[in-house]
């Protein structure tokens, strides 16, 4: 087939040569009888390939003819090419990093056996505002519920150890039940404890490494734990991820380094845990929910003074990707606006390229070629750099996704699992192929329109399609229309940011350094003896102007506030046990009343202003007494201040001193230290001064109190990151866009220019016309945008804090700044028209 292939021609020039003998046999011209054998023959490209198609698969062939010279056509346009990959890159790198996050979160199942049979199961605390699961209820659970194959449970637990190193902290999770089977784990060294064992630990691989180098001769050696013995009985591979809902906030959470046994004694029935259970095969959800809720009415009924649970469940993947969902959906939509404007930017291109290309095509169609073919060849050389820009994009998209786990990386929950896997090579292929097709449908279109046979006949400036340039000033209209939503959601989540990040007067956290311990003590006096040492021995130090203790307990079930309507009205507040000194080196201010003193009997406190609303409403509450664990006298009420978290209103919060707490072994502490200089400068000097107090208490957390605070809206920080990120990518192409259409209208309309010039138009009439023309595309795209933007911004309601989805004030800015950007891009294409020379403009064509 392939040799009939090669002989088509000669076999085609054969007869044509066979004719024109037979031709001049009949008494013609040797110049006539070839004519004639042509005339007769037809027109041999179109033969050649009727004939080819009979033979083989044509579209193979037309196929390979059409990419290669798709690709020349590209290498000898490098500055064109290079444009159009670059803005491709952009546009499908932003969507395949966002959708490699999507993918990590939403789409790819927990790498524990038998994932869609895990569940979560909670009891919704009101006062906490998280589930907490009584240890009791989960041993009864496991030892009479039928519906679960495998039930876990797991707890927060930090534990300060000793090692060849020195002391530290190490951040854990206590795990009982069936948890090494629910997760699959398999230890790398050594053995996994058993549900009954205790006094054990199992490392992670990387803090095996740090602290004991790795060093597998350890392996069943104790170490100290909390100040008692605890034996290594095994090490967890490097890969190992507890892929569990984590309930602490985005501030303290760390990588899991140690497991150890959850304790459930009798004197500790009560302890709070996480529970998560295997299904077995055929139970639902709901099955398993009944049976939970019928146990629970037995324990109500031996027990009528406990509190009703709040029991529910469902699908583990769903609770770990919990609030970040809505956010992602968003950020995924917009990202899906960025590569349409990219796409719209790029038929623009095309579209003028085509124009510029019609006497070519029309030359290609005279010879044979018929519009069908031309047409494919147009969206072959669309595919080309479709494919060029996905490549490029995959690797920016790589880059983009190092970048957002080493800035945020507790921003999203499972945000370090993110990688390129299958699934994103071929959502990356697809969007590479869609966008092909889709800008390349543009200038296909306009070719089908256009009258190829008066091309030829056409100088270069009157074979422009006003069609075509109809459709750009179109597909700028509706960049400038996506621009514009995404430019209001990230306003709006950049005003959300803003007032969170407001602090009062005075407020400085960048000049305060923080820390945490964990001393344990024997009884209450040594407590309160190391409180106050701590604290003379650290604003003793060099640089150092204050420094303060805080330990802060929630306590639920306060009644009796001067302010209730009801005698049994019950409230849940912070009672923070401070230095005097620690209200003072955060720089909270005195609204009402006085500060306290060391003078002051022991049942004087202070209230922030969200507490003494909460008690008292408007009246006065300095002088008032207050029961909360005892009876107590208000000196004086503080400002609100955030030093926590920063998008949660502050808490109804009561300053006691610390004399007054009681002996809570293992509970932290806050260290607050202001300094005159560099906080984190004088953070070794700190260490060193609590250790030379007590060698073997480790110290954690050291961070200054600005990045305390911003670690904990790292999700918000992330949304306004990638949302920001992709707003000012639209701006720049639709502004692209647009200076791009009215240059390319002037060069169209240069002929014209120096007619009106010449007849006695000003400059200044010419600048305004074309501006004009430009200013009207930019409103034409704002007027639809801002009607888009007021209904899809509602649906990011969850993700502000502060602010309307519908901010009259967000939306004028952006009005403002797009209109003048807008305006600056036209404005520069139309001096550039104005200052055409009319002779040379009236001489172009």
């Amino acid at each position: 087939m392939n040799r009939h292939l090669k002989n088509l021609d000669q076999e085609i020039r054969d007869h044509i040569e066979r004719e024109t003998l037979a031709n001049i046999e009949r008494g013609m011209t040797p110049q006539d009888a070839r004519a004639e054998a042509l005339r007769a023959f037809g027109n041999i490209t179109r033969v050649t390939e009727q004939t080819r198609a009979v033979w083989s698969v044509i579209w193979l062939e037309q196929l390979r003819q059409d990419v290669r010279y798709g690709a020349r056509m590209l290498l000898h346009n490098p500055g064109f090419t290079a444009v159009v990959v670059l803005t491709l890159a952009l546009g499908i790198g932003m969507n395949t990093a966002v959708f490699s996050v999507v993918n990590a979160v939403l789409l790819r199942p927990i790498g524990y056996p038998h994932p869609e049979r895990l569940v979560w199961i909670g009891d919704y605390d009101t006062f906490l505002k998280r589930d907490i699961v009584r240890s009791s209820d989960f041993a009864g659970w496991r030892e009479h519920a039928t519906s679960f194959s495998l039930l876990s449970a797991y707890s927060r637990q930090q534990a300060s150890m000793v090692t060849a190193r020195g002391a530290t902290n190490v951040n854990g999770v206590a795990v009982g039940g069936d948890f090494w089977s629910i997760t699959g784990a398999r230890p790398a060294l050594g053995r996994l404890f058993g549900p009954e064992e205790q006094d054990k630990i199992v490392l992670s691989w990387d803090l095996f490494e740090h602290e004991f180098s790795a060093d597998a001769g350890l392996i069943g050696q104790t170490v100290m734990l909390e100040g008692r013995a605890a034996t290594l009985t095994g090490v967890l591979p490097r890969e190992f991820r507890l892929q569990f809902p984590k309930w602490w906030i985005a501030s303290e959470l760390q990588p899991v380094e140690a497991y150890f046994p959850l304790v459930m004694s009798a004197r500790e029935r009560l302890r709070g845990v996480q529970v998560v259970g295997a299904l077995k095969p055929g139970v639902g959800t709901r099955q398993a929910l009944a049976e939970l809720e019928v146990m629970e009415k037995d324990i109500l009924a031996q027990d009528p003074n406990r509190d009703r649970a709040n029991l529910h469940l469902e699908a583990l993947q769903e609770q770990i990707a919990g609030n970040a969902r809505p956010a992602l959906l968003v950020l995924f939509a917009a990202g899906g606006f960025v590569l349409m404007i990219a796409a719209a930017n790029i038929m623009n291109l095309l579209l003028a390229r085509a124009a510029a290309r019609r006497k070519e095509i029309a030359i290609r169609a005279s010879v044979g070629a018929g519009r069908a073919r031309v047409i494919r060849q147009f969206l072959t050389e669309s595919l080309l750099l479709a494919l060029l820009g996905g490549a490029a994009g995959l690797g920016l998209a790589r880059g983009a996704i190092a970048l957002l786990i080493r800035i945020s990386p507790n921003a999203v929950p499972r945000l370090e699992e993110t990688s390129i896997d299958g699934w994103v090579l071929t959502f990356t292929i697809a969007i590479s192929v869609g966008a092909g097709v889709v800008f390349g449908v543009g200038p296909a279109i306009a070719l089908w329109r256009s009258n190829l046979h008066g091309a030829l006949k056409e100088s270069a400036r009157t074979s422009s399609s006003s069609f075509g340039l109809r459709v750009r000033r179109l597909l700028v209209a509706v960049e400038f229309a996506l621009a514009i939503v995404l430019l209001t959601g990230a306003g709006l989540m950049l005003k959300s940011f803003w007032l969170m990040n407001a602090h009062p007067p005075g407020f400085s956290p960048e000049s305060v350094l923080m820390l945490k311990l964990r001393p344990r003590f024997a009884n209450k006096d040594a407590q309160t003896a190391y409180l106050r040492q701590l604290v003379e021995r650290v604003e003793s130090a060099p640089q150092i102007d204050a420094a303060g203790v805080s330990i802060w307990v929630a306590y639920s079930g306060v009644t009796g506030f001067p302010n209730d309507s009801s005698a049994n009205q019950s409230h849940t507040v912070r009672l923070n046990f401070v230095s005097l000194g620690f209200l003072n080196t955060v720089r909270t201010t005195l609204v009402k009343g006085r500060w306290l003193n060391d003078a002051d009997p022991a049942n004087m406190i202070l209230l922030n202003e969200s507490f003494a609303r909460e008690a008292f409403g408007a009246a006065d509450p300095v002088g008032r007494s207050l029961r909360l664990n005892q009876p107590f006298t208000v000196a004086g009420v503080v400002s609100d201040v955030k030093y926590s978290k920063l998008d949660a209103a502050p808490p109804p919060e009561a300053y006691i001193p610390f004399q007054q707490l009681p002996l809570l072994p293992g509970l932290p502490i806050d260290l607050a230290i202001r300094t005159s200089g560099d906080p984190l400068a004088a953070a070794a000097g700190v260490r060193k001064l609590i250790a030379e107090a007590d060698p073997g208490q480790p110290v954690y957390g050291v961070t200054t109190l600005d990045r305390l605070l911003a670690s904990s809206i790292a999700p918000r920080r992330f949304n306004l990151f990638v949302l920001g990120s992709f707003a000012a990518t639209a701006l720049l192409l639709a502004l692209i866009g647009i200076y791009g259409v009215i240059a390319y209208s002037v060069a169209q309309r240069t002929h014209e220019i120096g007619i009106r010039m010449a007849l006695g138009a000003q400059r200044t009439e010419v600048v305004g016309m074309v501006a004009r023309e430009g200013m009207t595309i930019a409103l034409a795209g704002m007027v639809l945008g801002f009607a888009a933007a007021a209904g899809l911004t509602r649906l990011m309601a969850s993700l502000l804090y502060g602010v309307k989805p519908t901010d009259l004030p967000t939306f004028a800015a952006v009005a403002a700044a797009l209109g003048a950007t807008a305006l600056v891009a036209c404005w520069s294409t139309a001096l550039r028209a104005a200052l055409v020379d009319p002779m040379v403009a009236l001489r172009t064509e």
